[in-house]
């Protein structure tokens, strides 16, 4: 038969990369929460998957402090810690901001669009997540690509640590570099931007405003804290994902189911 010219699959993911993907996401949107003890068997319960994938996944996510493994004692969500938070932030704003100094006087279009999309999230009241993503938008332009690697890890622990941790944007030792860099964004004067948004997320501006969300009392894994672990039951009716050959070829994982709170 003629061989179509055309491809008729979709691409092969690893499946170890996939159960990464997914617990990660699962810490950084709230399901898994600081603190939280993580099982192997449930999280390959959960999945669907052996545990070798899960080993995997939680030893990178350690590396990238997302997870915190002490050896036969405990592995569990990091906590989200303002020093933690105020370190992440400080770095973000150097990558993000010589993301931002590289640009061209003369910005292309999709520059532009950032730096009108950076505006709209200041001029609604700043968020920390919408402050990061914002500025992060720019590491796509950005003429090192070292900046766009550097900068994806803190990115996502940044994404963690605003979901528990706020900060109070009206405090007087940052309002004021907001407003530079609002400033800045509309004359499209990238180096000052640039500066701006260090001194930002610098440590010294940030360190009196960053407040602690409220928590909750129940884990994701359906184990009150304290209490005794109980049965964890599989995703409902999503059909269950081998690792025989450590690939999905749907390219999808069952989602660790949210709890009631």
């Amino acid at each position: 038969m003629p061989v179509p010219a055309y491809a008729t699959r979709h691409p092969r993911r690893l499946l170890r990369d996939l159960t990464f993907e997914t617990i990660r996401d699962a810490i950084v949107d709230g399901t898994l929460t600081p603190g939280e003890r993580l099982f192997e068997d449930d999280l390959a319960a959960w999945l669907g998957v052996s545990k070798t994938p899960v080993k995997e996944a939680l030893a990178r996510l350690s590396a990238q402090d997302l997870v915190q493994i002490e050896a036969n004692r405990f592995t569990r969500v990091a906590t989200a810690d303002d020093l933690d938070l105020l370190d992440t932030l400080e770095l973000i704003g150097v990558l993000h901001g010589e993301a931002v100094r590289s640009l061209p006087r003369t910005a292309s279009e999709g520059a532009a669009q950032r730096a009108d999309r950076a505006l709209a999230v200041l001029d609604s009241g700043p968020t920390c997540l919408g402050l990061v993503e914002a500025s992060g938008a720019f590491l796509e332009l950005a003429r090192n690509p070292l900046v766009r690697r550097a900068a994806e890890p803190l990115d996502i622990r940044a994404a963690f640590l605003c979901r528990h941790l706020a900060v109070d944007w009206s405090r007087a030792s940052v309002a004021g570099h907001l407003g530079d860099l609002g400033r800045s964004f509309r004359t499209r004067d990238w180096p000052s931007a640039a500066d701006a948004l260090h001194r930002v997320f610098r440590r010294s501006s940030l360190h009196d405003a960053i407040m602690t969300r409220p928590s909750a009392t129940l884990s994701v894994t359906g184990h009150s804290r304290g209490a005794a672990p109980a049965p964890v039951a599989p995703t409902g009716t999503s059909p269950s994902i081998t690792d025989q050959t450590d690939v999905d070829p749907t390219g999808t994982l069952p989602r660790i189911p949210a709890v009631r709170r």
